[in-house]
């Protein structure tokens, strides 16, 4: 039964295909990343909103060492990228390397709250913490699916692709109670750590997770 919903499934939908990550998809990257991880809660401005989300994800992208892609019919669909220890980091341009360096110092200087200093401060202790235990040889440091195809287990094989690099070792992700990070404890992660920080009138809980593959 199970085998034959997977079957109807990959009739219509076609076959998701987990491959090494296309540079030229960063921007459908972006859009994924803008709606899972909820940056409009940040800002209601559209040009903020776009700037802010390539700074992000050209700045995870060039620190990442993994970076893998789920297509569908050659069309992007998801993707993670993970950095491991002992590993080249992806290339990226001059160009794009001087719009990361700008964007921090654009982020820090309109960060009127510290919200990013702040969840970055709070990333910081709780992974003293961990290192403190354990050596982690690998952190999967953005992770996002297209949010208009449900049901596919995307995110899960991307999961297990990444596993295959990282057999018999360990691995720990940042997440926060604005991100889905329900799916990583269904997935076998535990919560290591965690700590609120103040976000203007509100309040945010920083997750670190750490899993033994």
């Amino acid at each position: 039964m199970i085998y034959t919903i997977i079957f109807i499934k990959e009739l219509f939908y076609g076959k998701i295909e987990i491959r090494p990550f296309n540079k030229s998809d960063l921007n459908h990257a972006r859009k994924f990343a803008l709606i899972g991880m909820h940056f409009s809660e940040y800002t209601s401005n559209g040009l903020e909103l776009y700037l802010y989300s390539k700074y992000v994800i050209l700045s995870e992208f060039s620190k990442s060492t993994l970076a893998l892609g789920a297509y569908l019919n050659n069309r992007l669909v998801g993707f993670i990228f993970a950095k491991i220890n002992f590993q080249v980091t992806n290339h990226i341009s001059n160009f794009e390397n001087l719009f990361i360096n700008v964007g921090h110092k654009l982020v820090n200087k309109f960060d009127t709250e510290n919200t990013a200093q702040k969840y970055d401060q709070a990333n910081k202790q709780m992974l003293e913490k961990l290192f403190d235990r354990t050596s982690v040889p690998a952190e999967i440091n953005f992770f996002a699916v297209d949010p208009t195809i449900t049901g596919q287990g995307i995110g899960s094989q991307l999961l297990a692709a990444v596993k295959d690099y990282l057999s018999q070792k360990s691995i720990y992700l940042y997440t926060d109670s604005n991100c889905n990070y329900q799916f990583y404890l269904a997935k076998g992660f535990q919560i290591f750590a965690q700590k609120k920080i103040a976000l203007n009138d509100d309040s945010l809980t920083c997750f670190l997770l750490y899993k033994q593959f």
